[in-house]
């Protein structure tokens, strides 16, 4: 009776232990190993900067005057080397016009105005006088039309503007003289001429003029 006793305790855990791992399956979650996946960026923005700075920043003929004796009326100076001998006196010779650089990293549109014109820069007579200047490549096919047309050698028009001897414009923000100025470090300036008549009868003292250059970005 002991051993049959013994038997049936055996069986009735057997049994607990059956329905107990019973439960576990029907309330277990079986799960595996998970991957879990994220990103990181790395961001930044280039800004392009329009800027134009003068290579060439003045022009300087000296202290002179006009020669009157042999009865001549006004004195000729330009940046090309103008200085007649027989109708300026003491007047220095310049050969070097202004030159402005784009240094941006953009193209850029380029005005000019001048801070004064002919009367307000030399005065005298009008008639004998005048205060003009004109506009070139300084490097070749620096200057484009604002399709980007190209095929303008050095100091020859590719839609630079005036080409001729022009009198300044003293309104702000002045004339455009280049659509598309480019940035490219071996096509990127203008050169500025001057062309001077100076009257006898312009009053003496120092004349000053200061010409101021606008760049505009472009595309």
């Amino acid at each position: 009776m002991t051993t049959n006793r013994t038997l049936a305790l055996v069986l009735v855990a057997a049994i607990f232990v059956n329905l107990g791992c019973l439960w576990l399956l029907t309330h277990a979650s079986i799960t595996g190993l998970q991957s879990s996946v994220d990103y990181g960026t790395a961001t930044l923005v280039i800004a392009s900067v329009g800027s134009l700075r003068f290579v060439v920043n003045s022009t300087n003929w000296g202290t002179g005057r006009v020669n009157t004796t042999n009865g001549n009326q006004n004195c000729i100076l330009d940046t090309r080397g103008a200085n007649s001998l027989t109708k300026c006196i003491n007047f220095s010779t310049v050969t070097q016009g202004l030159t402005i650089e784009n240094n941006g990293d953009t193209n850029v549109t380029v005005q000019l105005y001048f801070s004064t014109n002919f009367t307000d820069f030399l005065g005298g007579d009008p008639t004998l006088g005048w205060f003009r200047y004109n506009v070139s490549n300084n490097e070749t096919n620096s200057c484009r039309n604002s399709t980007g047309g190209t095929g303008c050698p050095a100091n020859v028009n590719c839609t630079v503007a005036p080409i001729a001897w022009t009198d300044v414009n003293n309104t702000a923000y002045g004339t455009t003289v280049c659509p598309k100025l480019l940035f490219t470090d071996t096509s990127d300036s203008l050169l500025i001429d001057l062309n001077l008549s100076v009257p006898y009868d312009a009053p003496a003292g120092s004349k000053l003029s200061t010409l101021t250059a606008t760049a505009t970005s472009v595309s």
